[in-house]
């Protein structure tokens, strides 16, 4: 099945080549994404990055010579649009807290299957976050817990009615495009109101506006359970 027009250009970075390998074997035969180049570490992705106009990157967390937390850092001040999904062996909390803090829109154990791959792919493409089940549960525990607060210096800005029910519906993983239609707004004005919101709450993605929602009593993940 077929969810775009135009491929996803991807590429992906971790030091096992094995690993590499065995992500272009999930990718084959699915025209929905489209594997530009690969890299050893972060320095080798970010040179990439810099040579091909890329929509993703998967990126493993802990590689030599620059590793994804690094990479993050990097590809921001480089001012490159290029969005970054996280790829573990691990859910510790630390790797979370700093990869979404850098700037990751998205996290995938390494175990994670081709349909997976697709549905967090599409999703961040979009403009929303993704998040395997155990990151999610993980994610929400840390935030519940005060272990993931980034924005907390924040919590006194003022957002209006209309800023509140773009971010709200943002946690809910709806698309520009989804919003749009159900304010009945068009979705430049969608994108106008992400942009305000990421000013407002200096939030890097839609992850940080989901913390800032949760933090503030603004949106609470298990009334959508």
């Amino acid at each position: 099945m077929n969810y775009l027009q135009n491929p996803i250009r991807i590429a992906i970075a971790d030091d096992h080549e094995i690993f590499r390998n065995g992500f272009k074997l999930l990718l084959k035969d699915q025209p929905e994404m489209q594997l530009l180049g690969d890299a050893e570490n972060g320095i080798e992705l970010l040179k990439l990055c810099k040579t091909e106009f890329l929509d993703i990157v998967f990126v493993d967390i802990q590689m030599p010579k620059m590793n994804g937390i690094e990479f993050c850092k990097q590809l921001r001040l480089a001012n490159l649009k290029t969005k970054i999904i996280a790829l573990s062996m691990f859910n510790d909390d630390d790797l979370i807290v700093s990869m979404l803090g850098a700037g990751a829109s998205g996290y995938l154990l390494k175990n994670t299957n081709r349909q997976e791959l697709l549905r967090a792919a599409v999703a961040v493409h979009e403009g929303r976050s993704y998040y395997c089940n155990s990151i999610e549960k993980k994610l929400t525990y840390l935030i519940s817990n005060n272990r993931y607060h980034p924005h907390r210096k924040n919590s006194a800005i003022d957002l209006t009615e209309r800023e509140i029910e773009v971010l709200i519906l943002i946690c809910k993983q709806f698309s520009n495009k989804e919003i749009a239609k159900k304010l009945r707004i068009g979705i430049r004005t969608v994108e106008s109101y992400r942009e305000i919101l990421y000013n407002k709450t200096y939030a890097k993605n839609s992850a940080g506006l989901v913390v800032y929602a949760v933090k503030n009593r603004l949106y609470d993940p298990h009334e959508f359970e």
